[in-house]
């Protein structure tokens, strides 16, 4: 079985930390991960259990993006607030202005709900040219980031779960030390997305 990039990056990566705390915690688990006599081998198998549990992983980071929407600090809300824009007045205005001249639309209305199918007609103007390199990369990077913290706080809920109240303590740790920092990095990617995309998408000839 081969995998791409970005499912090694953003849905393997995110999955085998919840997998891991499974074969840790539950020797059933650990005995399916190490069984002998497959020719994937252990590491083939672990590698596809992840990659299952890395998708399992990214419905639950479906639902902290749901979550901020609701908080109203969803990755639109950056752009719709002029004091958390991650591109400056000036772009900003010319963004408007250079959307609605390449526009067929007699007016563009950007806001929260329009916003991403805007980004996506965005996003293929740039592929065609070439240019969404640096952009792919950024979601490689939020997906792992976005994935990990789902994962993470997975993890410390399997740890309660399976490993009772007297693991709390590490239930902590893994939700300090891995889903608030990722979290956190996670919105500084949104944002470096967000703002590639519009200084890319400024950068087209006309």
């Amino acid at each position: 079985m081969n995998f791409d990039a970005y499912e090694f990056v953003a849905v393997i990566i995110p999955g085998a930390l919840p997998t891991l705390a499974a074969s840790l915690l539950v020797p059933e688990v650990a005995a399916v991960l190490s069984t002998e006599g497959v020719e994937l081998g252990e590491f083939g198998i672990f590698l596809i259990v992840s990659f299952v549990v890395g998708h399992v992983v990214h419905m639950f980071g479906n639902g902290i993006e749901a979550l901020e929407d609701r908080l109203g600090v969803g990755r639109s809300s950056l752009l719709f607030s002029p004091t958390r824009r991650p591109v400056t007045p000036d772009q900003w205005v010319r963004f408007e202005q250079v959307l609605q001249a390449r526009s067929n639309a007699s007016g563009v209305n950007l806001s929260h709900d329009t916003w991403f199918s805007t980004a996506r007609e965005i996003y293929s103007q740039l592929n065609a040219e070439g240019r969404t390199r640096r952009l792919d990369a950024f979601t490689r990077t939020y997906g792992l980031c976005r994935g990990m913290v789902a994962g993470s706080l997975l993890t410390s809920l399997l740890i309660l779960l399976l490993g009772g109240l007297m693991k709390w303590h590490l239930a902590l740790l893994v939700f300090g030390l891995i889903a608030v920092p990722l979290y956190i990095r996670m919105r500084r990617f949104s944002a470096l997305y967000a703002g590639e995309l519009i200084s890319q998408f400024l950068a087209l000839k006309q």
